[in-house]
């Protein structure tokens, strides 16, 4: 388990990393094991970091598979609508993103 993940997850931190050769700068909602023993990533990507969804879109990652991970500065607001923390891909969460409290800066907004 790599606790910078869960760190950047509950601070609500853009993380940037390698994976198949391309950067990736994303938003962690939830980090846990799969059934089959893998540690896994499910993170919305940033509109503009991905060919493949240039508007962006959730991505299941190998953490595995993941290179030179970086907490990054900037913060999201919280989970996306459509965020299922109980993905039927983990079988083992280890963390996931919380809303903001209703009296932080960042609900409502």
């Amino acid at each position: 388990m790599d606790p910078r993940i869960c760190e950047a997850i509950a601070a609500r931190r853009l993380l940037m990393f390698g994976y198949g050769g391309v950067v990736r700068v994303v938003e962690p909602h939830l980090y846990g094991r799969t059934a089959a023993g893998h540690e896994v990533l499910s993170a919305w990507v940033r509109p503009g970091w991905t060919q493949a969804d240039p508007d962006g879109g959730w991505r299941l990652y190998r953490v595995d598979g993941i290179e030179r991970l970086q907490p990054l500065p900037e913060h999201f607001d919280g989970p996306r609508p459509d965020f299922n923390a109980a993905d039927p891909h983990v079988a083992e969460p280890f963390c996931h993103v919380l809303p903001p409290a209703p009296d932080s800066p960042t609900a409502g907004d």
